[in-house]
């Protein structure tokens, strides 16, 4: 089923969008990111691993004001129970982080690809 998860960070804080439930894996296929306030603002998003590892999507691009940045339908995450989303700006400002993703059962068996 398809869900879609928004978060307005206001602050330089990390924010959490949204962690993968035990039992499912989530294929997550679109970001738009909104800045609404009235200055440029840097805007970050990262995969914060269930296994510790970060994986940055999106390290602190500039947005400029009243514009957005628009990621959809060419790049698809494959996240996995315990991987949480999070996203942030470089400076206080007024930014809106929209996510869409698919959220599946995850398979009883899994495939380890490295041979092991």
């Amino acid at each position: 089923m398809l869900y879609t998860r928004n978060t307005n960070v206001t602050t330089t804080d990390v924010a959490t969008m949204v962690t993968v439930p035990s039992g499912y894996v989530a294929h997550w296929n679109m970001l738009f990111v909104s800045n609404l306030g009235g200055s440029t603002n840097g805007a970050g998003i990262y995969v914060d691993k269930a296994d510790g590892t970060r994986v940055d999507i999106l390290g602190g691009g500039n947005v400029s004001a009243k514009d957005f940045l628009l990621i959809d339908g060419n790049a698809v995450f494959v996240l996995q129970a315990g991987d949480a989303i999070k996203a942030y700006t470089t400076s206080a400002g007024d930014m809106e982080f929209v996510v869409t993703f698919d959220l599946l059962e995850q398979p009883a068996i899994f495939v380890n690809f490295n041979g092991s």
